[in-house]
């Protein structure tokens, strides 16, 4: 759905990439990323998606890539993604007008669909055995099964949003993230 705004003299422009590069650490997990770099493209605010019923708003853009985990031996895996933390610590920083939520899903370890939990602190913390968890900062997100895996694949979905008191920027501008996914593994 998009959004109908009174024409203004200056739209709001901007292009949105985010970097995801590679960081595997214990083990010998080789980390595959189906898109290590994604663009959401250039953008005014007439391009920018309503909120219904309470869903994100001002969404630039929403990308999907495939993260696929492999150790040479069964493993315990933990995932997280290492970027700078927006004010509400629930997404992450993109540029300095914008947020990048991660939404992981369709788990799957060893061929079996898994439910996925959040990890931190050496603990794991209860998620109701869902399919689908955002990536928070610094928590990470492993299967929620009892035995170690040696494959591991799930779905990232990138999702950038402009923040409300943003959108009638008018000027050009960049916004990018860099962070990287880490792979723990026990």
């Amino acid at each position: 759905m998009r959004v109908m705004m009174p024409s203004v003299k200056f739209n709001l422009l901007i292009f949105c990439a985010m970097l995801l590069s590679i960081n595997v650490r214990a083990s010998d997990c080789n980390l595959n990323v189906s898109q290590p770099h994604t663009h959401f493209g250039t953008f005014n605010r007439g391009t920018l998606s309503q909120s219904n019923g309470g869903g994100q708003a001002n969404v630039i853009g929403r990308k999907t890539a495939t993260v696929t985990i492999v150790c040479p031996r069964p493993e315990r895996i933990t995932l997280y993604y290492r970027a700078a933390a927006s004010s509400g610590g629930k997404s992450y920083l993109l540029g300095d007008i914008a947020n990048l939520s991660l939404i992981v899903s369709d788990a799957q370890a060893d061929g079996k669909s898994v439910a996925l939990t959040y990890k931190q602190g050496g603990g794991v913390a209860t998620s109701d055995n869902v399919k689908e968890l955002p990536l928070l900062p610094d928590i990470g997100m492993t299967p929620n099964i009892d035995e170690p895996v040696t494959t591991l694949v799930m779905q990232i979905t990138s999702i950038a949003t402009v923040n409300n008191n943003n959108v009638s920027i008018k000027e050009y501008k960049r916004l990018t993230s860099n962070g990287s996914l880490e792979v723990v593994s026990e």
